[in-house]
């Protein structure tokens, strides 16, 4: 059984006009069904879809990161809410205390459920300016003591370039923490990288579309790029 931290972006959970696509919650009650069976799952959302920061350099960086933080738990609301209404249990876990809306478990409590088969969604990331959702992704690798990350993004691994703009980019079926670092991949901040490099945890980058190949994984067939020793 792996213990798994899934990664999604806020921009994922976006289609069209719509800044959170029941279409897309749909996808990942599809993963989510397909994993919670055999392994233990969290879940760490961004929150783009409504509000980038860095896109905002005319703001203030702490109120700009501020708006960025409050996006990503307005995310975990929506996909708890999402999951709840189809009868999968899921706790949200944020570095905030709120009283009267968000219950705020200890560290002891959320991997508790955790362990016991519940969904801890994390919104929020570390709930300070200056730092990324993937500083939020490691908060909760180390909370829970997850063994696995899965990066769902909109290309099918990890490539040389973004081969969106370079038809010529490679893409990289398995690389060690220290290649991402040396060819500065931009997988995860080099911070998280170092992170997983010295809690020896894997991660693997898929394509957000390609859900339903996630058993591949498991069964040791190719698929995405798996980042690891």
């Amino acid at each position: 059984m792996s213990k798994i931290i899934l990664k999604i972006s806020g921009e994922s959970l976006k289609e069209e006009e719509e800044n959170v696509s029941k279409n897309k919650l749909e996808k990942i009650l599809k993963l989510v069904n397909l994993l919670k069976s055999n392994h233990e799952v969290a879940i760490v959302i961004g929150g783009g879809n409504f509000f980038r920061g860095r896109s905002h350099p005319e703001m203030d960086k702490v109120t700009a990161d501020t708006i960025g933080i409050f996006s990503s738990i307005i995310n975990a609301l929506y996909l708890k809410d999402y999951l709840n209404s189809h009868n999968i249990k899921c706790i949200l876990a944020t570095p905030f205390n709120v009283p009267n809306l968000i219950d705020n478990l200890s560290d002891a409590e959320l991997k508790n459920n955790y362990n016991n088969g519940k969904i801890i969604i994390f919104g929020g990331g570390v709930g300070k300016s200056g730092y990324s959702t993937d500083s939020g992704t490691i908060l909760a690798l180390e909370k829970l003591e997850a063994n696995l990350i899965i990066k769902l993004t909109n290309v099918d691994g990890v490539y040389s370039d973004d081969p969106h703009i370079n038809k010529e980019a490679i893409r990289y079926d398995y690389l060690t923490y220290e290649e991402v670092l040396e060819k500065d991949l931009k997988v995860m901040d080099a911070y998280a990288i170092k992170k997983c490099q010295e809690l020896n945890t894997k991660i693997l980058v898929m394509n957000f579309n390609d859900y339903e190949k996630i058993i591949d994984y498991f069964e040791n067939k190719k698929i995405g790029t798996i980042i690891g020793g």
